[in-house]
């Protein structure tokens, strides 16, 4: 059991390793550009530094860009299937053997994001090395752009905008590489971390890949896979993996035991916050309030609304149904549907959280029938 002493000095251990990363990383950048301001002596006026805004900007974008497609190569090159990408607001998703482009707001805040999977014959040994690849793949291609464009500027090709491009890259690889989270998000770093067993966390993303190789959109898992995440869950209840892990296994059971979905949950849904803003544990109470409902414990649940009202705006699903919930809970079903119909608008046809959101357009419907019981009738 992890005390609070305990998670104290794992703050203070973080916080010491991400100050030591950031002064690494300011060791590494000094190098790269002060020779050029002696080579060049560049001239500081208005002119230069607004070129010098610009090429931040436009070089954060381009290192996104190749940070992105550095996971997808190298997961392609794993032998992963690709399902979507992020670049801001622009998603490429394969969805129903069709590729499209969609424009829709970043889950969880990533800037950036690219999601592929294993097909069905990778076994899980095959599967931790290749997850490795895959991970570093996003950094490694923001080191590469970085040296290949340091390389260029102290031989052929000398140019302020170029070395921009470089530090910006050099920053974001490196940042990358730095093992922490926050917020729902997850440095690759913090991944490779728990991948090479540095941290705890290998076998919580060794199964959720799992899952999402079984049956990405949808709950058609092997039941010893189940069993294994289940067993997980139980092991790390405090990991900032585990709300997402049991919010992904939880619809295995609402439609026919939702009475083992509110079991597992306990310990994990509605408990203490280390943060005020945490989208992971907000998917998690969610999950726990639809198997209440679902098993028809929800008015009963000791101290309900205020656990919903913890439930942030972080993520527009799971706060809709908070809202949702709320409505139900106090028997305005005019509002209710207002909350549904705007549910239905933000999961449209394929959602970059929640994919085609086969299990919560499920919920909706079904608060679409409490709903049509509530109202009176017109006979």
């Amino acid at each position: 059991m992890v005390t609070a002493s305990d998670k104290g000095k794992g703050q203070k251990n973080k916080s010491l390793g991400q100050t030591l990363a950031g002064l690494a990383i300011g060791v590494v950048l000094w190098p790269v550009f002060l020779p050029y301001l002696y080579i060049h002596e560049p001239v500081i006026d208005l002119r230069n530094i607004m070129i010098i805004i610009v090429s931040i900007f436009v070089s954060a974008v381009l290192a996104l860009i190749i940070h992105e497609f550095g996971h997808a190569i190298a997961g392609a090159v794993s032998g992963m299937t690709f399902m979507n990408m992020s670049i801001g607001p622009i998603v490429m998703i394969r969805s129903g053997g069709k590729a499209r482009i969609i424009f829709q707001k970043p889950a969880l805040g990533y800037l950036g994001r690219a999601m592929l999977r294993f097909p069905a014959e990778t076994t899980e040994e095959q599967m931790e090395s290749r997850l490795k690849q895959y991970v570093a793949g996003g950094p490694a291609a923001n080191m590469i752009a970085a040296a290949i464009s340091v390389v260029l500027v102290y031989t052929i090709l000398p140019s302020g905008v170029l070395l921009t491009f470089a530090i910006v890259n050099l920053l974001l690889g490196a940042a990358n590489l730095i093992p922490t989270d926050s917020k729902g998000m997850m440095t690759d770093g913090k991944h490779l971390s728990m991948l090479s067993g540095k941290t705890p966390g290998k076998e919580l993303v060794l199964v959720s890949y799992r899952l999402m190789q079984e049956d990405a959109e949808g709950t058609d898992w092997n039941p010893e896979t189940v069993r294994t995440a289940e067993e997980l869950i139980r092991r790390y209840p405090d990991h900032s993996l585990t709300p997402a892990l049991y919010a992904s296994l939880s619809p295995y059971y609402i439609n026919g035991n939702p009475e083992d979905s509110e079991a597992l949950g306990r310990g994990i849904a509605f408990r203490e916050r280390q943060q005020k803003i945490d989208p992971l544990q907000d998917m998690a109470d969610i999950a726990m309030v639809h198997a209440l409902y679902a098993a028809g414990k929800l008015a009963a649940e000791p101290e309900i609304r205020t656990k919903l009202s913890r439930i942030s705006d972080a993520e527009k699903v799971t706060h809709l149904f908070r809202d949702a919930y709320s409505e139900i809970l106090d028997g305005r079903p005019g509002q209710l549907g207002d909350y549904l119909d705007q549910l239905e608008r933000v999961l449209g046809p394929w959602h970059s959280l929640y994919l085609e959101g086969k299990f919560e357009k499920g919920r909706i419907l079904e608060l679409r029938r409490a709903l049509d019981v509530a109202r009176p009738s017109n006979g």
